[in-house]
């Protein structure tokens, strides 16, 4: 099956499907989210670190891995401050009002948030966020608000 087919395919299940509490988010992989990366990693000098399997949390119906006990103690002393903002979208995508699963290397921390972007080709998403970040977060909250919710 085609990639391009099997992403409007995922997209179309998302939509139909993802409003649903107990629906892991079709980006994760076997269940593990943001690509088995250590949220509190990507905050941390280095970038991030991969997680590991027997440091894990079942956060809000998705596994996050962390890359030790003290990373995984921070996301659960505060998760909102380590969850990526949009859900783990890539945030420039959904700007353009569609949604894509994201490069999970391909990352800016911008006001203290975890944004995520695809890197397609020669298309990357953080370039073309980089290039007019308010005109790109102004409409990715807003196409947020109907595509996430």
């Amino acid at each position: 099956m085609p990639r391009l087919f099997q992403t409007v395919l995922l997209i179309m299940t998302f939509t139909m499907d993802y409003a649903r509490a107990d629906t892991p988010h079709p980006c994760s992989v076997d269940g593990v989210a943001i690509g088995g990366y250590d949220l509190v990693s990507y905050h941390q000098s280095g970038g991030p670190q991969m997680g590991l399997a027997d440091i894990d949390v079942q956060y809000d119906h998705q596994t996050y891995l962390f890359a030790n006990a003290d990373n995984r103690a921070l996301f659960l002393s505060n998760p909102s401050q380590y969850l990526p903002r949009y859900q783990g979208w890539c945030a420039a995508t959904l700007s353009m009002g569609r949604l894509a699963c994201p490069d999970y290397t391909n990352f800016k921390i911008e006001d203290g948030q975890l944004l995520l972007f695809e890197l397609v080709g020669f298309t990357n998403g953080r370039t073309l966020w980089n290039s007019d970040p308010l005109g790109f977060r102004t409409r990715a909250d807003a196409n947020a608000l109907e595509l996430l919710n």
